[in-house]
């Protein structure tokens, strides 16, 4: 039998070509070096899941039939490095007792290493009578259900770090993951195709080896899209979301704190000690000395606005806090009880509306972008069209025709 690289082949053999370079190329990565190394594994365990299809259709199979059962398929390694590597944007080190999340693809490949080193009449008999009755479909059903735990888990990750980057930071815009939550939705979409050829198994039909070529071919363009949009964030700088934010006051305000909580207490214990009071009033009374965080939040944001700190493309709740004296869950519910804003709102709105003065002049957009505390012109317009309601060219247009 001779080997000859198809069109289909070859297909899949350039999109292999390309998850192997970009893997390789993602290990010398200096930014992100955790997250990126459990990206470039995830693009190997992909591009090894297509390579049994990649060498059949150019007739290794036949050429070689020992080949078959050679340990390609991890598949049980994919749901924990996208929860791990959605996880890792934004943490410093790897969770405690990780390495147990790919204890499921070890036995998988282990499973495959066993059988392949077998001899080929053993292996025909092994494939016939156990493999493909009992083996494939706990291995399929293991394979939907770790995608969908670590789906879920992924998803839950980045919706909790879009809630961190809105309560933390005034650079959210710069940090909104957008390719994260593409990442996610192309592996779900690949996932769903895989289901749906399973199914139509399941009823009955016989796909044979080349009925699933549109499979791996949707396989193929993941690595492309996953090598693509991988790379391009591979060195940027993403804050870390799992070290502990909140600053200590300084020594003035820890005392002040100190003394305005020794009064509340000292409120408290009055009020509870008037026997003659009853339970309703000394309620009321007590709540009453509770903070006002709307006088609280609106002094701070009058701060901020002074000093114009929301200028500053970088600055974060906890370096606020640090500045205004205070830490970062007081400053958070002033912000969010008191005003009814995050603090990226607070920021970014202030941004805006400065950004709206400026552009009734003559100054280039990108030039009032970066002067109002963005940092890229991306980023200033997803802001502007958020809070005014269309683009800044849209904005300055509309002002012109006004004036």
């Amino acid at each position: 039998m001779t080997i000859k690289f198809g069109m289909w082949s070859t297909i899949l053999l350039l999109g292999s070509a390309h998850g192997v370079i970009v893997a390789l190329l993602l290990l010398r990565a200096r930014g992100n070096r955790i997250a990126n190394r459990l990206l470039a594994a995830l693009l190997v365990g992909v591009v090894l899941l297509i390579t049994p299809y990649t060498i059949g259709y150019a007739g290794f199979y036949d050429a070689y039939p020992w080949l078959s059962f050679a340990p390609l398929d991890w598949r049980l390694g994919f749901g924990p490095l996208i929860y791990l590597y959605v996880r890792q944007l934004g943490a410093a080190t790897l969770p405690r007792g990780w390495g147990w999340h790919l204890g499921p693809a070890l036995v998988q490949g282990g499973y495959y290493a066993v059988i392949f080193a077998m001899p080929l009449a053993f292996k025909n008999d092994w494939d016939e009578r156990v493999h493909v009755r009992w083996i494939v479909p706990v291995e399929a059903c293991a394979m939907y259900a770790s995608m969908a735990v670590y789906g879920v888990l992924a998803a839950r990750r980045y919706r909790a770090t879009q809630r961190w980057l809105e309560d933390n930071s005034a650079a959210r815009e710069e940090y909104r993951m957008s390719w994260v939550r593409g990442f996610l939705l192309a592996f779900a979409a690949v996932v769903a195709v895989q289901l749906g050829f399973d199914l139509v198994e399941v009823a009955g039909a016989r796909l044979d080896y080349f009925d699933r070529f549109p499979l791996y071919l949707a396989f193929t363009a993941l690595v492309y899209f996953l090598g693509i949009e991988g790379w391009r964030n591979a060195e940027r700088r993403w804050p870390e979301m799992d070290r502990e934010l909140d600053a200590a006051p300084d020594a003035a305000t820890a005392t002040a704190t100190s003394m305005a909580d020794t009064t509340d207490a000292g409120h408290r214990e009055a009020v509870a000690g008037q026997g003659n009071v009853e339970a309703g009033d000394a309620v009321e009374v007590a709540a009453k000395a509770e903070r006002d965080w709307a006088a609280i939040g609106q002094g701070w944001a009058e701060r901020v606005t002074q000093e114009g700190w929301w200028r500053e493309p970088e600055l974060s709740l906890a370096d606020l806090a640090r500045r205004l004296g205070t830490n970062t869950r007081y400053l958070s519910r002033a912000f969010n009880e008191g005003l009814g804003v995050s603090f990226s709102e607070l920021i970014n709105r202030q941004r805006v509306e400065e950004a709206k003065r400026r552009l009734g002049g003559e100054g280039e957009i990108l030039a009032i972008a970066l002067e109002v505390g963005f940092a890229s012109k991306a980023s200033f317009n997803r802001a502007f069209k958020a809070y005014a309601g269309c683009t800044p060219s849209e904005f300055r247009a509309g002002a012109r025709r006004g004036s």
